[in-house]
């Protein structure tokens, strides 16, 4: 499908999803009986809010979590039945589960947890949180512990003729190792070995929860993985096989229920009607406003990237600053939460993400909370934070920086491609694929970084208030567990979001109750919809919808010619993918 036909597609069938919903009345999740409520946990979950609003959405980390604290401040919940699937590295996010399933299990309510097939990081939460663990007669245990593949690339590189120049600041930091060497460096093993370190004794700690407390024990039953259902039960990994069913009867026997009721796992919306359709198309359609005084909890999720428009995964610069400043300037808002998940991206992004939050922390308590992973950029905008908070195997550190490009002169001569460069200035070409850096572009390429480098620790020790030295011993590129970093004063305290929320209302002078913003939001249609009717959106496929649902759809007064000419030049360009001669980022 080209282009045209593929943009055009998506227009028709937003319109026919549009003109085909009508409005509904939500349904009451709490029902009044006493019940057993049974959670779904199947899929790596996404710690954040935003997704695409015309996908089916995948439930966040705080989705879960919040119907686990609904289920705990509700006397008629007598129990838990949670379905646990491969959690891929959701290593340091994991402990925020284990938090709230061990506070519903303070009021003394079973835990009963059933799964199909279950990873390392599954079985950590199966182990540390479950009263019985029940597991499918086809299931897999893939209980085998933890490991890293390095890999490096330099002399396949040089086979097709590309050079990578790559430069890092930072001893430890080696994202582009794996483009400039063909071994593996003594630093990064070093600091790779540390983290399998900690992530293997966090397991075989839950694991000896199984093997009567005996370390040797699990260490031995981690070694004898994967497990077909008969063996985990043999080995006393699990309590019992049986299907999903036989799970749910067993624990309404042990809560003394006779109901299990499947929880919606995602925050129901409210359909659009067709009068909201029509506010849309008139543009009379008004925002919510906000509520009273709360706690704003700010999702950092993904890579940070440099832009002024929302882009699906990432976490970018633009809408990021602008809801700071909102905060900063929301009288009702009395303290912020970052929650932050990111392996790090563009240094200028992050400066400016740094800048914006240490200006929320000038008025009002800021805490940051750390996922799975708060490294390079993520770190840099957490250090703008009054306290880190994380769990002991969420990744944090890497204070470095690593830039370069790829020179396909090699490749371009063994193709027949000649180029020729030609250049007004010494260091014109300086980021050209097509040949090398000479060592007056290298010397300034080194001294950017070096300056951006420069800057990081004096971020850190500005927001961590510590000594330039002290940031300096625990900088150089380091990547840690969380656990190792709070000695070196990376990270406050081992705590996940629900501590982080409760210090947030606390510093902000509020109740344990008190409401919670959530940015960014859960998008609905009739947000969705606002965003692709926006005049001042430039995205492609918004652009193009926009001008089928005003032609098509007799939507609003015709476009302006300028407008129309923009939509000819993006039909009828040729889309060609290159690969980036020249990046510059914390990773």
């Amino acid at each position: 499908m080209n282009g045209i036909s593929r943009h055009l597609a998506l227009s028709i069938s937003v319109v026919l999803v549009l003109l085909g919903t009508v409005s509904c009345d939500r349904s009451k999740e709490d029902t009044g009986q006493v019940e057993v409520r049974e959670l779904r946990i199947l899929k790596p979950y996404v710690d954040g809010a935003e997704h695409d609003p015309f996908s089916r959405r995948q439930p966040t980390l705080h989705d879960i979590l919040q119907q686990v604290w609904r289920a705990s401040d509700d006397e008629n919940v007598r129990g838990l039945l949670v379905r646990v699937g491969p959690l891929g590295g959701a290593w340091g996010s994991v402990g925020d589960l284990s938090e709230a399933l061990d506070g519903f299990r303070g009021e003394e309510r079973p835990i009963h947890c059933h799964f199909e097939t279950a990873d390392n990081v599954a079985y950590l939460l199966l182990a540390s949180s479950c009263d019985r663990i029940t597991m499918s007669p086809a299931g897999v245990l893939d209980l085998v512990g933890p490991a890293a593949v390095m890999i490096y690339a330099r002399s396949f590189l040089a086979k097709i003729g590309v050079q990578a120049e790559i430069l890092h600041m930072g001893r430890y930091k080696g994202a582009g190792d794996v483009f400039i060497r063909d071994d593996m460096p003594p630093e990064a093993k070093e600091s790779m070995d540390a983290i399998l370190d900690d992530l293997y004794g966090s397991l075989v700690d839950a694991t000896s929860k199984r093997a009567g407390g005996d370390a040797d024990k699990a260490k031995a039953l981690i070694d004898a993985g994967p497990y077909v259902s008969s063996a985990a039960a043999g080995s006393g990994l699990i309590d019992s096989v049986e299907f999903l069913r036989a799970a749910r009867d067993a624990i309404k026997e042990a809560a003394g229920v006779d109901t299990v009721r499947r929880m919606r796992m995602v925050p129901r919306h409210d359909k659009l009607t067709v009068g909201q359709f029509l506010d849309l198309l008139s543009g009379s359609h008004e925002e919510p406003s906000a509520g009273g005084e709360r706690v704003a909890l700010v999702f950092v999720t993904g890579n940070i990237v440099e832009a002024e428009r929302t882009s699906m995964g990432d976490a970018t610069s633009g809408p990021f600053i602008r809801e700071m400043e909102r905060l900063a300037d929301d009288d009702n808002v009395k303290a912020v939460v970052l929650r932050i998940n990111s392996p790090g991206g563009s240094a200028l992004a992050s400066d400016r993400m740094w800048e914006a939050a240490r200006q929320v922390a000038e008025v009002k308590p800021l805490i940051a909370s750390v996922g799975d992973m708060a490294a390079s950029g993520g770190y840099y905008i957490a250090s703008a934070a009054d306290e880190i908070l994380a769990h002991p195997n969420s990744i944090v550190g890497s204070i470095g920086v690593v830039g370069g490009k790829f020179n396909f002169e090699g490749l371009a001569t063994e193709l027949g491609v000649n180029t020729f460069v030609l250049q007004r200035g010494k260091r014109a070409a300086w980021s050209t694929p097509v040949r090398g850096l000479t060592p007056s572009e290298r010397q300034a390429f080194e001294a950017l970084l070096r300056d951006t480098y420069d800057r990081f620790i004096a971020r850190v020790a500005e927001g961590r208030e510590m000594e330039r030295d002290k940031v300096l011993a625990a900088a150089e590129g380091r990547v840690l567990t969380a656990q190792d970093a709070q000695t070196l004063g990376l990270v406050d305290e081992m705590a996940g979001l629900s501590d982080a929320l409760a210090k947030a209302r606390a510093s902000g002078g509020l109740g344990p109750d008190s409401e919670v913003e959530v940015w960014p939001s859960t998008k609905g249609m009739l947000d969705a919809i606002n965003e692709l009717l926006d005049e001042n959106g430039d995205d492609e496929t918004g652009l193009l919808t926009k001008l089928w649902l005003r032609k098509y759809a007799g939507v609003g007064s015709s476009l302006p010619l300028e407008t129309w000419r923009e939509a000819l030049v993006v039909l009828g360009q040729e889309h060609v993918a290159l690969v980036p001669p020249f990046f510059f980022s914390l990773r």
